[in-house]
C-alpha cells in the first residue's frame, strides 16, 4: 500500500478556478486520501500494488521472466486499497505520476523500470547486461528474493484550507511552514490560532486551496524467477543432488543415475538401429558407410529416490513429491561423447559435443552417427571392450539449471555385457539394407598346375558365404562374384580387406587335401600356384 513519503508546498490561497491539473483531496488526511477529483469531476484513487497472479486457469501467467537478451519482465496489479472497498463509486486508479524502480537492498543497486499498462496489470521491464544481469538473476533465484519494486507516486494535491485540514496536518513541518509563509512567516503556536488569524485577514481563506506536491511510496516484493534450491542426500556412499522448486516447495526433482547403451523401446523412432550402405561403383569395402542410431536408457534406482524423499521430508518439514528433472523448467542438456576420427587412430577417441542428440532425462537419449567402416569397427570394438582405459563411445550429459547456477553430469555407459554383444548387433542390424560387399574375382591357374600334374583332377575354392568355384584341366579359370557379409567383418571374422577361402584338391587316386588361404580384396584377380597346391594337407 502507498504511504506518504514527502510533501512540498507549492503555493496556497489558490482559488478553485486556478487549480489546473491538481487533484482535489476533500479528506483532511493526506497520508491516506480516500478519493481525488479533477476539475472535470472525475474521481481517482491511489492504487495498491501487488504482484500479479501467477496462476490463471491452472496455467502459469504473469510470471517473472529474464529473457536471453537480458530483458527482465515482471507484472504488478494496480488494485483498489482494501480500506476503499465499497467506496469506489466509479473512481479509477490514478496512474499518472508513478515511477517504478527495481531495488536490490543487499547492495543498493537500482534500475529504473519501463511501464507498459495492460488493463489492470502493469508490465515492468528493464534490459540488463553482464554483471548486472547476473547479479539480478542470482537474487531472483532465491525462494524469497530480497528484491523489490520501489513505487514513487507524485501527485499534485489541492487541499482545502479548512480548520480540520490545518488541525490535522499542523504537526507536519512542511505543511506548517508552507501555511506560515502565506502570511509572512509570522509564527503561531497553535493551528486554531493560525486559522482564526487567516480567516479574519481573508474571509475567503477557508474556501481556498493549498497546492501540495505529495510523494507516495511503496515497496512491492518481486516473485522469484523459476529456479531451484539444491539439496544433497547420500546413498550407497555417494552424494546425489536433488533440486527443490523455489516456488512449489513440495516439488523436488531428481536426475537419473546414468544412461546405459540399450536397444530402446520397441516400435519407437529412438530404437537403436544400424544400417550399412555401399556406394554405387565402390571399389573397396572400406567405402561402406554405417548409419548408427543408438539409444541410452536412463537408469534410476527406485530405492535411492524413496530414501531421498524420506530424508528431504525430514529436512524440509513437508512431504515432497519426487519428479524427474525432465519435467522441470529451463533445463539445459548437452551430450558429449568420445568418437573416432576418420582413421580411428586412437582408442580414446576425440571428445565431441553432439548438438543433434535428443536427450530426454525420463525417456532416454537418442543420437545418430554417420561413420565409415573403419570408424564403426573401432566403435564396436570399444562397445565390446571391458578395458576401463578405453573411453571411445563413452560420454555424458551435462545438466545446467538456473542459468548456470547449478551444474550436474550424468554418465553414458557405451558398453555391452559379455554374452550379449553378437545378439545385440543382430537385433539392431537392418537386414533390408546393403549388408554385404560384392566384387567380381577372376580366378586362374598357372598352366603348369594341371599340365605338369596330370594326377590333379579338380581344385575347389570355397569363399565364405559363397558357392564353391570348381577348376579342372578343361576349365582352368573362372569368374565369380564374391559377397562378404559386413556383419562378419564387424564381429572380427576376417579382415576387412581380405577374402578368406578354403582350397580342396582332388587327385586321381581319390585323395583330397585341404588348405586355408585369403586374398587381397583390392586385387580382383587370384592365381592358383603350385606352391599353394603343395601347402594343402590331408587334414580336412
Amino acid at each position: 500500500m502507498l504511504t506518504m513519503s514527502s510533501i512540498t508546498v507549492q503555493r496556497g490561497r489558490a482559488a478553485k478556478a486556478d487549480l489546473g491539473a491538481a487533484l482535489t483531496n476533500l479528506s483532511a488526511d493526506l497520508t491516506a486520501p480516500v478519493t481525488l477529483s479533477d476539475a472535470a469531476g472525475a474521481s481517482f484513487y491511489l492504487p495498491s500494488y501487488r504482484p500479479a497472479a501467477q496462476q490463471q486457469g491452472g496455467h502459469e501467467a504473469f510470471a517473472t521472466t529474464l529473457g536471453a537478451d537480458g530483458t527482465l519482465t515482471l507484472f504488478l496489479e494496480a488494485g483498489m486499497p482494501d480500506d476503499l472497498a465499497g467506496e469506489r463509486n466509479g473512481a479509477a486508479p490514478l496512474m499518472d505520476g508513478a515511477a517504478f524502480t527495481l531495488v536490490l537492498p543487499a547492495n543498493g543497486a537500482r534500475f529504473p523500470l519501463r511501464v507498459t499498462p495492460q488493463g489492470a496489470m502493469l508490465q515492468l521491464s528493464v534490459q540488463l547486461a553482464g554483471a548486472q544481469r547476473d547479479m539480478v538473476r542470482t537474487a531472483l533465484f532465491d525462494a524469497t528474493p530480497n528484491v523489490a519494486v520501489e513505487v514513487l507516486h507524485t501527485v499534485l494535491v489541492a487541499a482545502p484550507q479548512s480548520s480540520a485540514f490545518i488541525e490535522r496536518n499542523w504537526a507536519d513541518d512542511a505543511v506548517r511552514t508552507g501555511l506560515l509563509d502565506l502570511f509572512g512567516g509570522i509564527p503561531f503556536d497553535a493551528a486554531s490560532t493560525y486559522f482564526q488569524m487567516a480567516s479574519d485577514t481573508d474571509p475567503d481563506f477557508p474556501q481556498q486551496y493549498l497546492l501540495l506536491a505529495c510523494v507516495y511510496s511503496a515497496s512491492v516484493g518481486v516473485p522469484p524467477l523459476p529456479g531451484y534450491l539444491q539439496w544433497q542426500v547420500s546413498w550407497n556412499g555417494r552424494a546425489y543432488n536433488y533440486y527443490q522448486d523455489n516456488r512449489e516447495h513440495t516439488h523436488v526433482f531428481f536426475l537419473p543415475d546414468r544412461f546405459e547403451f540399450a536397444r530402446g523401446p520397441t516400435g519407437e523412432p529412438t530404437i537403436s538401429l544400424l544400417q550399412f550402405s555401399v556406394p554405387e561403383g565402390a571399389t573397396s569395402i572400406e567405402q561402406t558407410r554405417a548409419s548408427f542410431r543408438y539409444f541410452g536408457n536412463p537408469v534410476v534406482e527406485p530405492t535411492r529416490i524413496d530414501q531421498a524423499a524420506r530424508a528431504l521430508q525430514e529436512r524440509l518439514g513437508v512431504a515432497v513429491q519426487m519428479i524427474s528433472i525432465e519435467d522441470g523448467h529451463d533445463v539445459k542438456k548437452t551430450f558429449s561423447q568420445y568418437l573416432p576420427n576418420s582413421e580411428a587412430s586412437s582408442e580414446s577417441g576425440n571428445l565431441m559435443v553432439q548438438p543433434q542428440a535428443d536427450v530426454n532425462l525420463a525417456q532416454g537419449l537418442s543420437n545418430q552417427l554417420d561413420l565409415n567402416l573403419t570408424q564403426f569397427r573401432a566403435l564396436w570394438a570399444a562397445i565390446c571392450s571391458d578395458a576401463p582405459e578405453k573411453t571411445l563411445f563413452r560420454g555424458w550429459v551435462d545438466i545446467e539449471l538456473s542459468a548456470g547456477r547449478y551444474a550436474d553430469r550424468i554418465d553414458f555407459n557405451g558398453r555391452l555385457a559379455a554374452g550379449n554383444r553378437t545378439s545385440f548387433l543382430d537385433d539392431i542390424l537392418d537386414v533390408s539394407t546393403s549388408n554385404t560387399y560384392a566384387t567380381d574375382f577372376n580366378i586362374n591357374t598357372v598352366p603348369a598346375v594341371f599340365k605338369d600334374h596330370p594326377e590333379l583332377l579338380e581344385i575347389a575354392l570355397t569363399f565364405a558365404g559363397n558357392k564353391p568355384v570348381l577348376l579342372d584341366p578343361a576349365t582352368p579359370k573362372a569368374t565369380v562374384r564374391l559377397e562378404r557379409p559386413i556383419r562378419d567383418i564387424i564381429l572380427g571374422q576376417g579382415a576387412a580387406n581380405e577374402h578368406p577361402y578354403q582350397m580342396r584338391v582332388v587327385r586321381d587316386d581319390g585323395a583330397e587335401r585341404h588348405g586355408n588361404f585369403s586374398t587381397d580384396c583390392a586385387v580382383p584377380s587370384l592365381w592358383i600356384k603350385q606352391s599353394m597346391i603343395d601347402a594343402c594337407t590331408d587334414d580336412a
